[in-house]
């Protein structure tokens, strides 16, 4: 997405005029509706006047494309000059400007240094590093760019440093990035011009940018689909920003506490579709391509058994049992039997183990006794159910007691919901009565009737990869759980059933499609368009939306025990419950990587929405 652009003529004439950053900034707020950050605003105000100087002598309408959004994520290209070579071959050159004045090495972190940001020093991608995963993102998933032959050129301005007298970036550790992009420092700027005009000798008026940005986004690498390579090559799946750094992180401390025989606790937070489940399996295959021992860990069957599935790909002599493996499975462990186990939505943690919740003393304390290094990746709004313990006070309960270095970091970068923090933001605000008029740049409708609904989710299901879910609001009865003709959920002339019980993964089995899922079958994972039913759970009444726990179904069991609990406190299982309810729609509502669509029963709630969505468009 493109968040402003101009030809060169207008960008030197907005430079000279001072204006450049109020031109930036006021397209921010008209695409996003709401103010961005003073230090971004400084960061465009101090670092983009440094190329007039660069882009001089360029033909008057080369295009020049500022906070160029990668399509899937939440990270933006600085700056993007387009136009034609002396051969009238389309060319971008992408450029990471950095305001930076000194880096300092990070021993033992690859691809990361230390910078001063803002008045405290702190740990951040090598430019190159950065610049070298957009130039990947950009060749890889956008179509026009391979389509029409768009050449990518990577660069690297670091306008108040001296290269020359700093070698800190030019280390032999980082030479496979820098010799892939070009560096330029503060006394570099004629060699940065000179590559300029000899990449672009004629103007595009921005139809280079336009036809990137019009283009056919194909999918992130999702999990799903390269789980078999992932544990194969280091190199497969490229990891963004906090990514990179939170990963070299949990290989640091895994190499530290096998050599040094110490225990340590790592908290990974973030939102959906921040990379948790991406990051996690990325780092099962590195720590044990490292010689390290230790399994993915989830409380949800769902997720592990789909990478399973994905992984062996049909080759049933493998066996990967051992590198997945229930959260309920640690009671029995030794201290120490793993050196590490990496802990995927840590959120659904429980006390007790077992079909009947009778094994065990409590899931964190047998995992962090389990491993040598457990890492919890963990976002708490998506705790869905009265036993969920996944709490990150609970995790620093059990390790201070036994004395246990912990260690918080916290994902960021936003790779579902086709990238957009302020859809999350919207759902937030829509689901916990906040304000609502945030604008972002997701493919989010309220469909009329739920019938209209399975209808769209049927023509999105071009890949396999589009499902309709619902909450838990309709009965399941387990003697008609493999019986796709028996329709559990009814709502006027629609009727449907409840996704199947046998082995096949609601999230890869073909038929799905004709089936409805619950959170349990979602959460973790990720499709690119989601249909979601929202039951008569939750509700529109004076001006607010509200919880009513008295519609969910009683044959499903997150608020199990719940009114021998109110006997209690009823005041505090009121709240856990509405908290619940609410937590299991922004899941659901939060699975879709290019698209949601949604379907509300309760009239006023329905159209509520459907006067958002108007609101939306304007």
């Amino acid at each position: 997405m493109v968040l402003f652009s101009c030809l060169k003529k207008d960008f030197i004439n907005y430079i000279d005029k001072g204006i450049i950053s109020n031109k930036v900034y006021d397209a921010y707020k008209n695409t996003f509706n709401k103010k961005t950050k003073l230090n971004q605003i400084k960061a465009w105000a101090n670092s983009l006047p440094f190329m007039k100087e660069i882009l001089k002598d360029l033909p008057q309408d080369v295009g020049i494309t500022i906070e160029y959004n990668i399509p899937l994520t939440s990270k933006s290209i600085d700056l993007v000059i387009s136009g034609y070579n002396e051969f009238k071959e389309k060319n971008i050159i992408i450029v990471e400007l950095k305001g930076w004045e000194y880096t300092r090495l990070v021993p033992n972190l690859d691809g990361v240094v230390k910078t001063k940001i803002g008045n405290k020093e702190k740990n951040v991608l090598h430019p190159a590093y950065q610049v070298l995963s957009y130039h990947d993102l950009l060749s890889n998933y956008n179509i026009n760019i391979e389509k029409e032959k768009i050449n990518i050129t990577s660069v690297v301005y670091l306008h108040n440093y001296e290269l020359e007298l700093d070698n800190t970036l030019y280390d032999k550790k980082f030479r496979p990035y820098y010799n892939k992009v070009y560096m330029f420092g503060k006394n570099d700027g004629l060699e940065f011009k000179n590559l300029v005009n000899s990449i672009i000798k004629y103007g595009d008026n921005l139809d280079i940018i336009n036809m990137i940005d019009k283009s056919e986004i194909r999918p992130t690498k999702k999990m799903l689909d390269v789980l078999d390579k992932m544990l194969n090559s280091k190199k497969e799946f490229t990891l963004l920003d906090d990514q990179k750094i939170i990963m070299e992180e949990i290989l640091k401390e895994a190499k530290n506490c096998y050599i040094e025989n110490v225990k340590k606790v790592m908290i990974i937070k973030g939102g959906p579709g921040t990379g948790k489940s991406v990051l996690a399996i990325k780092a099962l295959g590195e720590l044990l391509s490292l010689g390290l021992m230790g399994s993915y860990v989830s409380k949800n069957m769902a997720p592990r058994k789909v990478y399973k599935e994905k992984l062996v790909n049909g080759d049933n002599e493998v066996s990967i049992n051992e590198l997945f493996k229930s959260s309920g499975h640690f009671f029995r462990d030794k201290d120490n039997k793993y050196d590490f186990l990496l802990v995927d939505e840590a959120h659904r943690l429980q006390e007790k183990s077992g079909l009947h919740n009778n094994i065990g003393e409590n899931q964190i304390k047998e995992i962090i006794n389990a491993a040598r290094l457990s890492v919890f990746f963990i976002d708490e709004k998506q705790i869905i159910t009265l036993k969920d313990i996944g709490k990150i006070n609970n995790i620093k309960y059990f390790a201070k007691n036994r004395n246990i270095e912990i260690k918080e970091l916290e994902l960021t970068s936003q790779f579902r919901c086709n990238g957009s923090n302020n859809y999350l933001d919207f759902l937030d605000n829509i689901l916990y009565n906040k304000k609502n008029n945030i604008k972002f740049n997701f493919d989010f409708k309220v469909i009329d009737s739920p019938l209209e609904l399975k209808e769209l989710i049927n023509i999105k299901n071009i890949n396999n990869n589009a499902r309709l879910v619902a909450g838990f609001c309709w009965p399941r009865q387990s003697k008609t759980a493999d019986n796709q003709d028996y329709h559990d959920i009814k709502i006027g002339d629609f009727s449907m059933s409840w996704n199947l019980k046998h082995g096949e993964q609601f999230a890869t089995r073909i038929n799905a499609i004709n089936e409805v899922g619950c959170v349990y079958n979602v959460q973790g994972l990720e499709f690119d368009y989601i249909g979601v039913i929202i039951g008569p759970d939750l509700k529109y009444e004076n001006g607010k939306i509200i919880t009513d726990y008295t519609k969910r179904a009683n044959t499903e069991k997150s608020l199990y025990g719940l009114h021998v609990l109110m006997k209690e406190n009823k005041e505090y299982y009121e709240m856990l419950a509405d908290t619940i309810i609410r937590n299991t729609y922004r899941v659901l509502l939060t699975r879709g990587i290019k698209g949601c669509y949604v379907y509300a029963v309760d009239k006023k709630l329905q159209e509520y929405l459907k006067k958002i969505q108007v609101k939306l468009h304007l």
